[in-house]
């Protein structure tokens, strides 16, 4: 349940990143590549993370238009991170690799979505139980102005847990698709169902003090509210949307809930990294800088054995730009 959501928390990182890196030219190409680097540094009393990460994204067409025009818009889009753990006294040093590929075409009312993950000591490795093949189907049931629901069902191919009598995994599942967009003067909001729910918003989105979030609900890994992963910020965006520079600049302050985690070669063996933020984020669009005070860190041993991992602070960056 955790790789879907990591997949989802990418699409949604490397869209951002397609629609606001160019965002002071306020137009959009039919066709682009957008590279993207990422790093993170996460400092704790007692273990430090190092995370660097590579991807691009390739587009074609318009992703927004006029109702009188059919749907017409395809992205590719590829991460590929890796995370260095150290103890704090260098006695035991972890790497692993999250490696997340997402393909999504539009085409009249028709929606196809591909998605694919691994998440392994080492790229695309360990079994069925280290990655996610998905592939999915939808139709945009009503599309007017300001709403729009699409409708679908997916395969998911992994190790759901499920096993037969011989001991032997149940390797594909249907997943229903949901996607619901809403945009006004004062909110946008948008609704996705694959296998988890996750729901972003942002209110007044014309101002230029404004508030986003994210939420996503896992209810299958859910062992408890402090498993709720969200994100969410105040901002204040120093351009108008009528400006010719863009809204392209902004600052602002948020509060997090986020984590990371990986599956061994064994599949009975995993962790998971996570931890509560209070941070502060400066947005150019083709490049994002936050960092902040982490509480509440916690490692989860084969998803039973919690160690509280203190307080201490973190530092991000994301590099992209289209061309």
């Amino acid at each position: 349940m955790k790789k879907l959501l990591g997949i989802m928390i990418t699409i949604i990182a490397l869209q951002a990143v397609f629609a606001e890196s160019n965002g002071a030219e306020g137009q959009s190409k039919d066709f682009s590549i957008t590279p993207v680097l990422l790093y993170e540094y996460l400092r704790l009393p007692d273990l430090s993370v190092h995370s660097s990460g590579e991807g691009i994204i390739f587009t074609k067409g318009d992703f927004n238009p006029p109702l009188s025009e059919d749907r017409n818009s395809l992205i590719i889009a590829g991460i590929a991170k890796q995370f260095f753990i150290m103890e704090s006294d260098e006695s035991n040093i972890d790497l692993t690799h999250d490696i997340q590929i997402m393909t999504e075409r539009k085409f009249k009312k028709h929606y196809f979505l591909g998605v694919f993950s691994s998440q392994a000591e080492e790229p695309i490795s360990g079994g069925l139980h280290t990655f996610v093949l998905g592939l999915g189907y939808g139709y945009e049931f009503i599309r007017k102005e300001n709403i729009s629901l699409t409708l679908g069902v997916g395969l998911g191919l992994t190790d759901w847990g499920i096993e037969y009598s011989d001991g032997k995994s149940w390797p594909v599942l249907p997943v229903p698709i949901v996607q619901l967009n809403v945009e006004t003067s004062w909110l946008n909001f948008n609704f996705g169902i694959l296998n988890s729910v996750n729901v972003g918003f942002t209110l007044l989105p014309e101002s230029k003090v404004r508030l986003t979030g994210f939420l996503d609900i896992d209810p299958f890994g859910m062992a408890s509210i402090r498993d709720l992963c969200f994100d969410t910020t105040l901002w204040y965006r120093f351009f108008s949307k009528d400006s010719k520079m863009g809204d392209f600049m902004g600052i602002g302050v948020g509060f997090k809930n986020y984590g990371f985690g990986s599956v061994l070669a064994d599949k009975e063996k995993s962790y998971q990294i996570d931890y509560l933020s209070a941070y502060g984020i400066l947005d150019m669009s083709f490049l994002k800088l936050s960092g902040g005070y982490t509480f509440d860190g916690r490692q989860t041993i084969n998803g039973e054995d919690i160690y509280k991992l203190g307080e201490g602070f973190f530092v991000s960056a994301m590099l992209g730009w289209q061309f």
